[in-house]
């Protein structure tokens, strides 16, 4: 009994191994701790990049003077995969929203008016006139009596690299802008 404690004592004292064994054990976490900093590093990256495009379609749009139209819209789109540098199908929706008030001295009685909305990529426009879509509406914000915002929305799935829990998702943002000049006017032919 007692030549088997003595060798239970050795065998724990003996530290020859033990730099393998702890590789073995660490470095499948080491990894996985490395791909997954990685794999969120990568998901913040393309977010920011997103944003970022974004905010330049918005940008360019409210630059345009006098006429827009579906081919420009279709080239901001353009613009955007470019940017943003996704590989999946993405959508941009433009609108330009003007707001009106019965009694300019209060601005609680007032509409958005929808002046003209260009969807791409299977993504529809917004329809004509007083504004419907609460989903919309209650992202513009607060405007005075006959301002002017466009409005743009931008969609694109993001997919990461490994599966480490984080599944794939959808990039939205939505972007409003005063027009730098007076708004620009949709004309098909643009």
């Amino acid at each position: 009994m007692l030549h088997i404690i003595d060798k239970i004592r050795t065998f724990a004292s003996d530290e020859r191994g033990t730099a393998t064994t702890e590789a073995i054990i660490v470095l499948p976490l080491l990894i996985w701790s490395m791909v997954a900093m990685s794999q969120y590093f990568d998901g913040f990256r393309a977010r920011s990049t997103n944003l970022k495009a974004a905010y330049t379609i918005s940008d360019m749009i409210s630059r345009e003077n006098p006429f827009v139209g579906p081919n420009y819209v279709g080239g901001l789109n353009t613009v955007y995969d470019f940017l943003a540098a996704s590989h999946h199908p993405t959508w941009i929706r433009v609108t330009l929203v003007q707001f009106d008030t019965e009694d300019p001295l209060n601005n609680d009685d007032g509409r958005h008016i929808v002046k003209w909305s260009h969807g791409t990529n299977g993504k529809p426009d917004l329809p004509l006139g007083t504004l419907t879509d609460n989903a919309v509406e209650v992202r513009v914000p607060v405007m005075g009596n006959g301002d002017s915002l466009i409005l743009v929305e931008t969609h694109m799935e993001y997919e990461p690299f490994a599966n480490i829990g984080l599944g794939s998702f959808a990039q939205d943002n939505f972007i409003a802008t005063r027009p730098r000049f007076p708004p620009p006017q949709w004309s098909d032919a643009h």
